[in-house]
């Protein structure tokens, strides 16, 4: 709700529903299982199953699925109005010129560095009786993500890392549909939250669903909650065992099914249907587990095919460049000068031979040449 007059959201707030109180977690969600339903739940459990198949048996997918994580970070931003894409972040940090203002850029990095440092911070809940284990996935690290997130861009007097102190609102210019909790309610509501996040729930793909959409009924900062929320999904996967690594995004079918995401969360708060919801939300599961694993997959056999041209390359750096390219589809030679600890004649040397065998592509330029890798790039897009 920014570029508006405080006229005219003065007028919009005194005309504004009450400020929603969701209901108290658990609920009893044995009730919600209809046959359908349950035949859904199973579908979804298979699918992101084959993912976490995947993800365990490839060695380092985090390496290998680096500019995925990337991707996510700009769709998850493009759904509050950010325009980058994946290239001119990639560009951006190759040190090249684009057409996006800064701010946007750094709203996109924040992004991923919260990700990074939720990971960074957190273990799964069945290894926290290991001395060696970091936190459980909690308030405290939720509001340590938000701060990240809203470091140094637009939102960051919004009080980083510290839930809304004024009433926050959802809506347009001519409406206000929904009013989020209160904010004399939300530390009440976020601990509720908290303390579900670890309830052993009859199903943990509904249990996603409905911590989701309780985040986003709450709306527990003034800024910045649609991205800690979808954060929130791969998070809590990861937290639960799920997926061994918190790769797995929902914000491309989101972003494809605005309308329909938009809808079935306000059919909670009007209707207390969860059951759309829930539907909607295991679709997704099903859908984005197949693409992230078609995608994932597509990625391995092009890493196993390049892989396959560095027997004619005969150099010991021939395999951490090709994992260089793979976190960074896009870069310069000084950037890989940077990272590999050899001679700029052998990093040119190879780079060259990498061209020649429809590797990379090179910009014509004479010095720090830009390096991208179409064929990557054209999977991550797909």
């Amino acid at each position: 709700m920014s570029n508006i007059t405080d006229e005219r959201l003065a007028e919009l707030r005194r005309s504004a529903p009450p400020p929603h109180e969701p209901q108290r977690l658990p609920f009893d969600t044995f009730n919600l299982l209809t046959p359908e339903l349950i035949k859904l739940s199973s579908e979804a459990n298979m699918a992101l199953g084959e993912y976490k198949g995947f993800l365990v048996n490839t060695p380092n997918p985090v390496l290998l699925l680096s500019p995925i994580t990337t991707q996510e970070a700009v769709l998850s931003s493009k759904l509050e109005g950010t325009h980058a894409t994946l290239e001119d972040i990639l560009n951006h940090e190759a040190g090249n010129q684009t057409d996006i203002q800064d701010d946007e850029l750094k709203e996109i990095l924040n992004y991923r560095s919260a990700l990074k440092h939720a990971l960074d911070t957190i273990s799964p809940y069945n290894q926290l009786s290991n001395p060696n284990s970091k936190e459980p996935l909690t308030i405290k690290i939720i509001k340590e993500m938000h701060a990240i997130l809203l470091d140094n861009v637009r939102g960051s007097t919004k009080h980083p890392g510290d839930f809304k102190k004024l009433q926050n609102y959802i809506g347009g210019y001519d409406f206000i549909s929904y009013t989020p909790v209160s904010p004399q309610l939300t530390d009440s509501y976020m601990s509720n939250l908290e303390t579900y996040l670890h309830y052993d729930e009859i199903n943990p793909l509904i249990q996603a669903a409905i911590i989701h959409a309780q985040f986003e009924m709450i709306h527990p900062f003034e800024d910045g909650n649609g991205r800690i929320g979808r954060l929130l999904i791969p998070l809590f996967f990861y937290y639960r065992g799920i997926i061994p690594s918190p790769i797995f995004y929902m914000s491309s079918y989101f972003e494809r099914n605005r309308d329909e995401y938009i809808h079935n969360l306000a059919n909670i708060s009007k209707n207390n249907n969860w059951v759309s919801w829930i539907y909607f939300f295991l679709n997704g599961i099903i859908t984005e587990s197949h693409n992230n694993t078609k995608k994932a997959l597509n990625i391995l056999s092009l890493y196993e095919q390049f892989k396959s041209l560095g027997d004619s390359i005969k150099s010991y750096y021939f395999i951490p460049i090709l994992d260089f390219i793979f976190q960074h589809p896009i870069f310069t030679s000084k950037q890989l000068i940077e990272e590999i600890n050899a001679s700029k004649q052998t990093v040119f040397t190879l780079l060259n031979k990498m061209v020649d065998q429809d590797i990379l592509i090179s910009s014509d330029k004479a010095k720090n040449r830009t390096f991208v890798c179409p064929k990557l790039l054209s999977i991550i897009d797909s």
